[in-house]
């Protein structure tokens, strides 16, 4: 049996309904809707985007730490905390 082909596993998801992106000349990634044969090109499955919560305790001299849950937020405390805030974000999965 011959070698796969370079972009095989991007082919298979394509074909099976996953999005697809290319990179650019300039290194961005953009989407493609043709399937990915050319090997001289770069493709990849489009990475899922996850939201993510945390909390940061904010101190009056700049500096900043996200924490997974208020409660751990408050035991990482001190006492020239000015506040606790809660922050959202989106990113890679």
């Amino acid at each position: 049996m011959g070698t796969k082909h370079k972009h095989y596993d991007v082919i298979v998801a394509w074909a099976a309904g996953e999005e697809i992106e290319y990179k650019t000349a300039l290194g961005v990634w953009k989407p493609t809707y043709w399937p990915p044969l050319n090997e001289n090109e770069t493709f990849r499955i489009k990475p899922k985007r996850v939201k993510r919560e945390g909390w940061v305790n904010v101190y009056g001299l700049g500096s900043a730490y996200v924490w997974p849950t208020k409660e751990e937020a408050d035991r990482k405390s001190n006492e020239i905390r000015v506040a606790c805030v809660r922050i959202e974000w989106e990113e890679e999965a």
